[in-house]
Formats: C-alpha cells, sequence, structure tokens
C-alpha cells in the first residue's frame, strides 16, 4: 500500500511539474514585449528623377515591408509609401495592382483602426526598369493618437507583415 501512495504521490507531482513547466506565458510575454520594438530605419537605392540611384530612408523590415523614414503625427493625413517586396521579381511584380489595407494597434491601449487603403501601383517602367524587386503603394498613414503602433499590412485580405512606429 505504501508503494502505491508514493507512486501516485509522485505521479501527481511530475504532473503538477510538467503543466507548470510547459506554460508559456512568459514565452508569449516576451514575444509580446518583442513585437512591440520600432522596426529599424534602412536606405535602399531609387532611381531619382533623372534615371540615377539615390539614398532613399526607410523603416520597416528590409527586403519585406517599410514606410518612408519620415515622423508620422497623430490625427493627420500622413501622405505615406509603403513597400513591399515580393521576395523575387517575379513575386513581387504579382502584387501590382493589389488592394492593400493596413491595421493600427496601439500598445497603449489596444484600439484598432484601418490606417491605410489603397492598391499597389505599376511603376512606369521609364523610370524603374525591370526585374522590379520592390513594390509600392501610396496614400494617407492616419492614426488617431500617439504612441507605439503596429502596422499589419494585408494584400488581397491577406497578412504580409507587420512593422512597429512611433507617432509623434
Amino acid at each position: 500500500m505504501k508503494k502505491i501512495t508514493h507512486f501516485v504521490f509522485i505521479s501527481l507531482l511530475i504532473l503538477a511539474f510538467a503543466l507548470t513547466g510547459c506554460s508559456t506565458e512568459k514565452t508569449d510575454t516576451n514575444a509580446k514585449e518583442e513585437t512591440w520594438q520600432v522596426s529599424p530605419a534602412f536606405t535602399i537605392s531609387k532611381p531619382g528623377p533623372d534615371g540615377k540611384d539615390v539614398p532613399y530612408g526607410l523603416k520597416g523590415i528590409d527586403g519585406k515591408l517599410a514606410i518612408v523614414d519620415g515622423p508620422v503625427i497623430a490625427g493627420t493625413n500622413n501622405k505615406q509609401l509603403f513597400h513591399f517586396w515580393g521576395g523575387t521579381p517575379e513575386k513581387t511584380e504579382q502584387l501590382f495592382k493589389k488592394q492593400v489595407k493596413v491595421i493600427g494597434t496601439s500598445k497603449e491601449n489596444g484600439k484598432t483602426v484601418t490606417a491605410f487603403e489603397s492598391s499597389i501601383g505599376v511603376p512606369n517602367e521609364e523610370i524603374i526598369k525591370p526585374p522590379h524587386h520592390y513594390a509600392e503603394s501610396v496614400g494617407y498613414l492616419n492614426l488617431p493618437s500617439k504612441g507605439i503602433w503596429k502596422l499589419d499590412a494585408y494584400i488581397e485580405d491577406e497578412l504580409f507583415g507587420s512593422i512597429i512606429v512611433d507617432v509623434q
């Protein structure tokens, strides 16, 4: 009888340890904290009006999703140029003419808004020669309050990527 009691006690102890040891609460919390880190700035080369490449400042994820590296002001229509990379020129070109919708989520209060809606343009090939390494969507980015905002970009209702911005 003592062996059975001892076995049950150890089994319950192992089960309790396994249940608490497998908790992902700490991992989930850390992941959430990491996702709110403001996206970094970087520079790409873009053709200028004369067709020669010039440096162009962006912030976001180089090679995936970015916006122009400039201030975003709360409560105003911030003219913005979203940049999308498909991974290859062929996949990037498949993004042309598709609808873009950006949902903003505030870190401070969890509020979500539709922050941007537009479509991806077809570049003027006299200025931007193929192969196309990125696609662009121009429009107005509008976020109602200052603070840290996560921007989830959807193309044709499918999540394409997310960046974090600090709204002034």
